[in-house]
Formats: C-alpha cells, sequence, structure tokens
C-alpha cells in the first residue's frame, strides 16, 4: 500500500521520532493504526518459536506499514525496529475509519495495493527456495545497496533479509572482495560489478 492513498489526513496525525534501533511496535500486539514513513528506514523482523529471527522486509521514505494486520484485524505478526534515525506520522483506527467512511472509493484501491504486496511476497518466498546460499546473498547485497544506498548494513540485516546465517554472509563477502566483485570500507561496501555478482552460484 502507498503513501498517497491517506496523505490528505496526514496533517492530523501523532508525528513520532525513533533513534536507530529503537522498536516501533513488537510481535503480537494489536493492530490499532497505520504508520507513514516521512524519513528514515524500518525494518521488519519475525522471530520463530525457536528463537530464529528473520529480517522480512525494509520500509522506506514515504512507505506504510502496519497496514496489513490492521486490516486484517490481527495482532502484528512481526516487529518493526528503526534501522536509521526515522519520523513518522501514525493514523489511529478512530481517524483511518472516519476517513474511509468519507471516502469509500479509496477502499478498492488499498485492496488492490494490499493484494499486489502479498503477491511480490509470495514470489519472492518461493524464488528464494530454488536459490543456493551465495545467490540469496547476492540478491540481497544488491536490493539493499540500490534500494538504500546511504544506509550500512550489519553482516547479521543481511544475513537475516537473505535467510541465511551471518557467517555465511561474512565468508561469501571475502570472496566476493578478493575476486574484484565487491570493495568493502568497513562495515560497508561497494558493488564494483552487479552482473557477475548476480551470477554467482
Amino acid at each position: 500500500m502507498t503513501y498517497d492513498l491517506f496523505e490528505e489526513i496526514l496533517d492530523k496525525g501523532i508525528k513520532k521520532t525513533y533513534k536507530r534501533n529503537q522498536i516501533i511496535y513488537s510481535e503480537g500486539e494489536s493492530a490499532n493504526g497505520l504508520y507513514f514513513i516521512e524519513t528514515g528506514l524500518i525494518g521488519l523482523f519475525h522471530i520463530s518459536e525457536s528463537g530464529k529471527e528473520s529480517f522480512l522486509r525494509v520500509f522506506g521514505h514515504r512507505s506504510v506499514f502496519g497496514h496489513r494486520s490492521y486490516f486484517a484485524g490481527e495482532d502484528y505478526h512481526g516487529t518493526t525496529i528503526a534501522l536509521t534515525p526515522t519520523s513518522l506520522t501514525y493514523i489511529n483506527s478512530e481517524q483511518c475509519e472516519a476517513f474511509l467512511k468519507a471516502h469509500p472509493e479509496k477502499l478498492r484501491s488499498i485492496l488492490t495495493r494490499v493484494s499486489k504486496d502479498l503477491g511480490a511476497a509470495e514470489v519472492r518466498l518461493a524464488d528464494q527456495q530454488d536459490k543456493t546460499t551465495n545467490q540469496r546473498i547476492a540478491q540481497a547485497l544488491v536490493f539493499l545497496k540500490y534500494k538504500y544506498p546511504t544506509v550500512t548494513w550489519t553482516r547479521k540485516e543481511i544475513g537475516e533479509f537473505s535467510g541465511c546465517a551471518a557467517e555465511s554472509v561474512a565468508r561469501f563477502m571475502s570472496h566476493l572482495e578478493q575476486n574484484n566483485i565487491i570493495e568493502k570500507s568497513g562495515r560497508d561496501f561497494t558493488i564494483l560489478d552487479k552482473d557477475l555478482l548476480l551470477r554467482q552460484e
């Protein structure tokens, strides 16, 4: 779902700011509103019954999050954390319901966009199952670096996003550096050959 559907009522929302690594909401909490990102990046995580943490998705500027659980009437299925200093606008359930009653035509657009989000998530999951560990990491590196070029991602975050161990990420990135596919600078990296990176097996 996109920011523009609710843009006309955002000035009535609650403005909130978060520091890096602050939690916005936790898995299992009631979904009582929608969150709109003004600046910053938000990461969505899930913790399995065994305690394993999976990095599911990144939300950036002018993204909306929390909407799937809110419209489904379910508790949050994951935890959201500020990956960078972040400013949000929060629209509570009363404001959201009043807005949708006044603009019923928005419901069709919301349904369409939520459905597309779910479809993209299903395709990504199916695609990941057919790929090797290195291929999953390579795709994560390209996605994160090109979509969010100013963010320095930790090996743990890259691993969680790709469904791989941080140790596997570190080992693969060392291999990429030795073969001049990426260039590392501290925790950060630059992609030197995107096409070759994506051909890794």
